[in-house]
């Protein structure tokens, strides 16, 4: 087992807006209504003991309610050498040893659980622990054995304790949580295997820093990069989760960035799209410093998030025209452009419903909406494939195609290779922070001798073995 000095925390309501609003509004609610009545007692109550302990009395209710949101807010995961303390402040807790650990990995989930009032959900369901404080920055983690816990269960039986052998919980810097676990809890079986595959990696090196710089002649002829990446680099404490990223994207490209969970493709999109500070390094568009204070440039990118980042108490009509009114855009425009959209994504139907009765594929259909809405020049989508069906993902891909004809940028990352082989021009491969190779997959799997498409390309890059 890796070993590391000291315990990592990682919380988890920080971004959990619903909970906190309620929290911060209960307090309020709480302190006001103590000094109503702690007023009305000093003035009506006669002094004596049983005044003193009445006042004594409410000023511990208020403290525990105070210590309880306090508890919320703060809420943490703790991680140590030997186990994963996981806590959701103080509505659940459990220790979970590392040993038991056989996979982490971050997911998102087809259909969200109902959460309470807070939008909290501490629940068993099979052999699955839900212990979420939103439905976003979701991490799966997967035990070679089933452990006891205590939580109600769904199911018939409305136990208050149960095995799980799956736990669903959230992170507010997921990436970095990946890394962590994955780093200390590896098995120590499994570190020959990945002392070869890093030495597989270091002989492909030399290999790969020719492969990097290689772009096919037709982007580069009488074109500049719309969009450059120099030196990139982000650290979560001593650890980088994305280290010196060179690449450059032209116009009219679909680019496709790959990698396995946790290699630093969220990170590096939340870079590119303003939503991270890089550590050191500089992200161009058109030439301009994107982390340049009121760089313009900004507008020339849609975002496409994995996990949609939508206001749900609004309907898809009333989103879509705040955000021009945010854009600054002409009435008149944004809402024929409105209609189009809506008309392309099929939500017309459920335009003037709210977001929150939406399923989560259609909230993503929103997401698209609004990364569309001001007729951006780079278009920059995470994870392709989430919670998209067969006919909304082959809409989607439609309607990428249709932004490269027009001479748009579209980068994107998946998972799933089949996709990215058929759709991108070209690709990047990322693993560990570190691009391995960029290039067209023909390139890419005649220089490194590969066969069969960019999935085994892809394996042989990150270190992994084919079966077969």
């Amino acid at each position: 087992m890796a070993d590391i000095e000291n315990k990592k925390v990682f919380t988890n309501t920080k971004k959990s807006q619903q909970l906190r609003q309620f929290v911060w509004a209960l307090q309020v609610i709480v302190t006001v209504e103590i000094l109503i009545v702690g007023l009305a007692i000093y003035m009506m109550m006669t002094k004596g003991w049983l005044f003193y302990l009445v006042l004594a009395l409410m000023l511990a209710l208020y403290l525990y309610v105070s210590s309880l949101n306090r508890l919320m807010l703060g809420s943490a995961h703790v991680l140590t050498p030997e186990e994963l303390i996981i806590c959701l402040g103080p509505r659940f807790k459990c220790r979970l040893p590392l040993s038991l650990v056989v996979e982490a990995k971050a997911v998102s989930l087809a259909s969200a659980p109902q959460g309470d009032l807070l939008n909290v959900s501490v629940f068993r369901e099979d052999e699955r622990l839900y212990c979420l404080s939103r439905n976003s920055d979701v991490i799966q983690l997967t035990l070679s054995e089933p452990i006891m816990v205590k939580a109600p269960s769904v199911g018939p039986d409305k136990s208050r304790r149960g095995f799980i052998r799956e736990i669903l919980i959230n992170a507010d810097e997921p990436e970095r949580f990946l890394e962590t676990i994955t780093k200390i809890a590896l098995p120590e079986k499994e570190l020959d295997q990945v002392k070869s595959s890093q030495d597989t990696l270091k002989s492909l090196q030399d290999k790969t820093r020719q492969i990097i710089s290689l772009t096919p002649p037709n982007l580069k002829l009488n074109k500049t990069p719309i969009l450059e990446v120099k030196h990139l680099t982000k650290y979560y404490g001593d650890y980088p989760a994305v280290l010196d990223l060179n690449l450059e994207v032209y116009p009219g490209e679909i680019f496709g960035f790959l990698g396995a969970n946790g290699a630093g493709k969220s990170t590096t999109i939340k870079m590119m799209t303003g939503l991270l500070r890089p550590s050191k390094g500089t992200i161009l568009v058109r030439g301009e410093d994107l982390w340049q204070p009121g760089a313009s440039v900004r507008r020339q990118i849609g975002y496409i998030p994995d996990t949609p980042l939508v206001y749900e108490r609004l309907t898809a009509r009333e989103l879509l025209i705040m955000a021009g009114r945010l854009y600054n855009l002409p009435e008149e425009w944004t809402r024929k452009r409105m209609e189009e959209l809506l008309a392309i994504l099929d939500l017309n139907a459920k335009s003037d419903y709210m977001v929150n009765t939406y399923s989560l594929g259609m909230q993503r259909k929103v997401s698209v909406a609004l990364a569309l809405l001001s007729d951006p020049e780079i278009i920059i989508v995470d994870e392709l494939t989430n919670a998209f069906d067969a006919p909304t993902l082959a809409k989607i891909k439609d309607i990428l195609l249709n932004l490269k004809s027009q001479g748009k940028t579209v980068f994107l990352s998946t998972h799933v290779m089949d996709v990215a082989e058929k759709l991108c021009d070209r690709v990047g491969i990322i693993h560990r922070g570190q691009l391995r190779a960029l290039g067209t997959v023909e390139e890419l799997c005649e220089s490194f001798g590969v066969s069969g498409g960019l999935e085994p390309l892809f394996l042989k890059l990150i270190g992994e073995e084919t079966n077969g």
